[in-house]
């Protein structure tokens, strides 16, 4: 057919159907979103447990973070986890004002290349009690320790190609030091450690990554990902830096490859207000979904990560 003959053809038809009738407006449906690959529900039953009065804060060195500890070890069973030292889980932290801490560290072996590994970190204390009011740290950092489990679970169901080491640390709020506990003493040799991914305070608000200013090679792989994620954070001065905010931060001054998943303060941050109701499910869900998804990212690159380190 000529190009001549259809054009007249199509004008033809055009006039012949001219009508005074709108032309109708068809609506393009949304794109439906991703199935999440993590349990809300599970999320916030573990939010909620952990930040329960009954954990008192889940200060370190108390009752109620002895009892936390507890929760997460039978969490940790649960899923599937192998513990990290010798098939022990726990890991006892020496406190500054005396007394002793604990860390609950799992593992689930990898396919390809078991002796190197990715350290997936959340500290499980708090506040503890102060004035008689209890600081039950819903999003700092039960929502952290939710999501550990969460992707402990995922990796268990389907496993990574590296060791996965799963360390819900103690006694952040007193100084990283739980986390220094784990770095002095941990179940595989530091520079094993392809990266850490510490999750700390994840459930409200847009959720940022942190670290990638001083490890470029794990924000490429991550930007590349399509994650909903918010990048920064990692440089400039005082509090907008988060480099030395958590537990992380051992691990970096050690020359460890670190990303940090967190979320900026809101007005219940360390404050008797950070309960389990002021958690939306639906936002959590999406930011522990991310979680996984960049671990997975993580776990299936090896070659950056080598390169990397």
């Amino acid at each position: 057919m000529s190009g001549s003959r259809l054009v007249l053809g199509l004008a033809v038809l055009l006039v012949g159907c001219q009508t005074n009738a709108p032309w109708p407006v068809v609506e393009t449906p949304a794109a439906p979103a991703a199935p999440l690959l993590v349990d809300a529900g599970q999320l916030m039953a573990d939010v909620t447990a952990l930040a329960d009065d009954a954990y008192e804060g889940r200060r370190a060195g108390t009752e109620g973070g002895y009892r936390a500890a507890d929760y997460v070890e039978r969490r940790f069973r649960e899923v599937g986890l192998e513990g990290a030292f010798e098939g022990q889980f726990r890991q006892p932290v020496v406190l500054p004002q005396g007394g002793e801490g604990v860390n609950v560290v799992g593992q689930i072996s990898g396919t390809v290349f078991p002796q190197q590994a990715l350290l997936v970190t959340a500290h499980f204390d708090h506040l503890g009690v102060r004035a008689g009011q209890v600081y039950n740290g819903a999003d700092d950092n039960a929502s952290g320790v939710a999501t550990l489990l969460a992707v402990a679970e995922a990796f268990r169901a389907d496993p990574p190609e590296h060791t996965v080491v799963v360390a819900a640390l103690d006694a952040e709020e007193m100084g990283l030091v739980g986390a220094q506990a784990l770095a002095e003493a941990p179940p595989v040799p530091l520079g094993a450690v392809l990266a850490v991914v510490n999750l700390d305070m994840v459930s409200r608000g847009p959720l940022w990554v942190a670290g990638v200013a001083h490890y470029p090679h794990l924000g490429a792989l991550l930007r590349d990902a399509g994650l909903d994620l918010r990048f920064g954070h990692d440089t400039g001065q005082g509090t907008d830096n988060w480099t030395g905010a958590s537990d992380h931060a051992v691990f970096h001054r050690l020359g460890v490859p670190f990303v940090y998943f967190g979320v900026e303060d809101h007005a219940d941050y360390h404050e008797p207000t950070d309960d389990a109701a002021r958690i939306d499910p639906a936002t959590f869900g999406r930011a522990a979904d991310a979680i996984l998804r960049a671990a997975r990212v993580l776990d299936g690159s090896h070659a950056e990560l080598v390169a990397g380190r």
